[in-house]
């Protein structure tokens, strides 16, 4: 069993994971710079989520696919069991045998038998513009969620199409937002598209935050984001689908744990 821990460089601009993966799996060159917590605009007002927000009955667009609820492990074995628990305190979660295991987010992703794979710290360090290092501080424990606004838990991707999926944490406190929710911290994206608002949506059966991003507004393709406090921490699930891939492609892949 490989341990999948990690870091990742404090961004003054909180880090929405949109970074895209481009065809077969090959990172592009110049990482995504999120919304900047500094910088108050008419387009980056405080979020109401009393105000204009989306329930999850509302028929707008993708919601259909969005309402995914992925039922928990019945039968699980000693040895995921044994995973989970080490996920449950090791922050970036844990990995081996093409499964990663997420504590703090409560979830597995399971890529055996698929066309899905693993990025290495080589591989996540090059698509989000970190060093090596920094990656591998994170994922074996050398620096936590506390030492850097955005961590890096895991990059899967598919290998045939080139669409990929984004596990990360931010840590507001680092910005001094510690109270922002994750309603608030989507809605800072959505200054650079047109007609869009964050959602609440069913999310492996849990209400998560999400800002779903059609192709025709993202060069990369279409892209959700999901977003759930666990804590202090941000818990962020980003979706990047290309070549006409479905979104229920790779939310199959998760499993809730509890």
């Amino acid at each position: 069993m490989f341990f999948f821990k990690k870091k990742t460089a404090a961004f003054l601009a909180a880090s929405i994971l949109l970074v895209s993966l481009a065809g077969c799996g090959e990172p592009e060159k110049e990482p995504y710079v999120s919304p900047d917590f500094h910088n108050e605009s008419e387009n980056n007002t405080k979020f109401d989520p009393n105000k204009e927000n989306a329930s999850v009955t509302d028929a707008t667009f993708g919601d259909a696919e969005l309402m995914y609820d992925a039922e928990p492990l019945d039968d699980i074995s000693e040895e995921i069991l044994a995973s989970v628990s080490d996920a449950e305190t090791l922050e970036a979660g844990v990995y081996g045998d093409g499964v990663y295991y997420n504590g703090l987010g409560g979830f597995v992703i399971n890529i055996n038998e698929t066309d899905w794979d693993f990025y290495n710290a080589e591989g996540v360090a090059k698509a989000t513009g970190l060093s090596v290092e920094d990656v591998n501080n994170f994922w074996y424990g050398y620096k936590t969620t506390k030492d850097a606004e955005t961590s890096y838990c895991c990059i899967a991707y598919d290998k045939k199409t080139g669409s990929n999926i984004i596990v990360s944490y931010v840590n507001p406190s680092v910005t001094l937002f510690p109270e922002i929710t994750s309603d608030e911290y989507l809605e800072m994206a959505l200054g650079r598209y047109d007609n869009l608002r964050v959602k609440r949506v069913k999310f492996m059966g849990e209400l998560w935050s999400c800002l779903d991003i059609p192709a025709e507004q993202n060069p990369a393709g279409r892209r959700v984001c999901y977003a759930k406090k666990s804590g202090d921490i941000l818990v962020l699930v980003t979706f990047t689908m290309q070549d006409e891939q479905e979104l229920s492609d790779a939310q199959g892949l998760f499993t809730r744990t509890r």
